[in-house]
């Protein structure tokens, strides 16, 4: 019984190892040719910030208070795209549109929905009463993290979107095979206003509490990411431009290793590790679009954001958590298909 007992963690550690190995594994790439191993060799960053632990014990300890507002007459910041459709299909009676700089009226009360790009967030935030900071509704990308905090707004509502607004301004609720019910999702004090507004269009959302929300995010961001640098730069190998129903069909192997590289950063640098299957359901999420163009934008937000952690770890002489990304987009730089805001 003892040799058994000693036995046992030489077994588990065996039974584990493929698992780790999956994490940690980089994948081949048409760009470069890693060990037959799959994994790097080299020392790795390791990850030693106390965040999670505190983040996971608020989570335990935020006894499921959720707090219920309607909608009602909001003010839209931003007359884009996004902005246009708040006030229009989704609109309620008395919403107002502020156009970029006009400032927020101090007697109006309701739902503040920001609508304007990451890049003019901070104006948005400079610019509001700070009595009204909690009313503010953020809709960018899940890289906007540093600036919510360092504004003490991380439990601000935010909204991951999935839906669609084609040439013509129509609403589509995009959907898949592995999640039919929807994909988009919020959180936060205005959550359930969201979710109203967004049913008068006919389109789905989900509540979801801050930690879910955060990892839905990120998931949603990977996608962004890992997909359109793919077929950006294999389009411009091949010369044929490629659209994200493409990657998904013919690259398959490149991407993979992208996503899981990806999604392995996430759950270390991030404290936020999507949940198993992430592969399967961006895979989805691309065949339920297909025909979406792949293209290169929004650097600091998007690509840029990885490359950055990327960036880190070599230059403290660790490897590169993101090899496979990193390498797409060098070469998306060095081609001129992106080009990174000067320092």
């Amino acid at each position: 019984a003892a040799s058994k007992l000693r036995a046992f963690p030489i077994m588990l550690g065996l039974l584990l190892l493929p698992a780790v190995a999956g994490w940690h594994g980089l994948g081949r790439s048409a760009l470069s040719r890693l060990p037959a191993s799959g994994v790097a060799h080299g020392p790795r960053m390791m990850y030693s910030d106390s965040r999670p632990t505190i983040e996971y014990m608020e989570f335990l300890m935020d006894g499921g208070v959720v707090v219920e507002l309607d909608d009602g007459p909001s003010l839209i910041i931003g007359g884009g795209k996004l902005g246009t459709a708040l006030l229009g299909p989704m609109g309620f009676d008395g919403d107002r549109l502020l156009k970029r700089g006009e400032p927020i009226p101090v007697d109006f009360v309701g739902a503040i929905h920001v609508c304007v790009p990451a890049d003019e967030l901070q104006n948005v935030i400079d610019a509001c009463p700070p009595d009204r900071y909690d009313d503010l509704v953020f809709w960018q990308s899940p890289t906007i993290e540093p600036v919510l905090k360092r504004c003490a707004m991380i439990e601000n509502t935010q909204v991951c979107s999935y839906f669609h607004i084609d040439a013509n301004a129509n609403l589509v609720d995009v959907t898949t095979d592995i999640n039919p019910e929807g994909l988009t999702s919020t959180m936060g004090k205005w959550g359930f206003a969201v979710i109203q507004r967004l049913a008068r269009a006919e389109l789905s959302c989900k509540m979801l509490n801050k930690r879910d929300y955060k990892r839905a995010a990120i998931e949603r961001h990977i996608w962004d990411c890992a997909f359109h640098v793919i077929g950006a730069v294999q389009g411009h190998m091949s010369g044929k431009p490629m659209t994200v129903g493409d990657v998904e069909k013919y690259s398959f192997n490149e991407l993979e290793p992208m996503i899981r590289q990806l999604g392995y950063t996430a759950r270390t640098y991030l404290t936020a590790a999507p949940p198993t299957g992430l592969e399967e359901r961006l895979s989805a999420y691309a065949r339920a679009i297909a025909s979406t163009p792949c293209e290169l934008k929004d650097w600091k937000w998007r690509n840029g954001f990885w490359y950055d952690y990327s960036q880190i770890a070599l230059s403290r002489k660790f490897d590169d958590p993101m090899e496979l990304h990193t390498e797409y987009v060098q070469y998306a730089i060095d081609k001129g298909l992106i080009t990174p805001p000067t320092p």
